[in-house]
């Protein structure tokens, strides 16, 4: 998207190479911080056995490994960050599961047609990274065959101030990222627009995190519910 490009170079200036091998270490010697934690066992309660995966922002890579773990068959890593990317690759060899993913590096709003449908869609503090919060959100409510996870700042007054002092701090270094916290009844309602239907909601400060799937018999969703693990 070309009113994200400078924003996209200043996500990748901010969460550079030294950022992501620090998380990397971090996660491989403790794991799951506990907010991914919850939205896995959201996403693995209603169902990932056997399932294609495909998270966008996955950072190092915690959160579709584990599922991975969990009994999903295969995972795609879309990221626009190839700091990340790179930090993702090593975790996962370290764990013996990078031939199970893919990763690619893009901007997945703009991008998103040529990116593959999966059972189970993961954005975890991704919308609040992303100018364009309609679009992201329709594209990957669109690959999403069978459950959408997602995790968003609480709209709350502090949220609102805290992203203004962030991101004035962030204008005076001249970087391109900002930080939103866009509106949770606003999101919500995108996802309802693509034919998606909240089946969870769950707050875990300063996160909600929210699960959506799609009908059984849509066209999305030829196979029905997966089965739950």
């Amino acid at each position: 998207m070309n009113c994200c490009g400078r924003h996209n170079q200043g996500l990748n200036a901010l969460f550079n190479a030294r950022v992501a091998e620090d998380e990397a270490r971090a996660y491989l010697r403790q794991g799951l911080d506990k907010h991914t934690r919850r939205l896995a066992e959201a996403v693995t309660a209603r169902g990932v056995q056997g399932a294609s995966v495909l998270e966008i922002g996955g950072g190092v890579g915690g959160l579709h490994l584990e599922l991975l773990k969990r009994g999903a068959a295969r995972a795609v890593d879309v990221d626009v960050s190839s700091g990340y990317l790179a930090a993702a690759q090593s975790v996962a060899e370290k764990l013996s599961l990078r031939d199970q993913i893919e990763y690619r590096q893009a901007d997945f709003a703009a991008e998103a047609a040529s990116i593959a449908e999966a059972d189970v869609v993961l954005m975890h503090r991704v919308v609040c990274c992303y100018p364009d919060m309609p679009a992201l959100v329709t594209a990957a409510a669109e690959r999403a065959r069978h459950q959408l996870a997602l995790t968003f700042p609480t709209g709350a007054w502090y949220m609102r101030l805290g992203m203004t002092l962030l991101n004035a701090g962030l204008w005076l270094t001249r970087s391109g990222y900002r930080f939103y916290v866009h509106s949770p009844a606003a999101i919500l309602h995108t996802l309802r627009a693509a034919g998606l239907t909240l089946v969870q909601q769950t707050a875990s400060w300063p996160w909600q995190i929210v699960v959506f799937e799609r009908a059984a018999g849509h066209p999305s969703d030829p196979d029905g519910p997966l089965s739950a693990v």
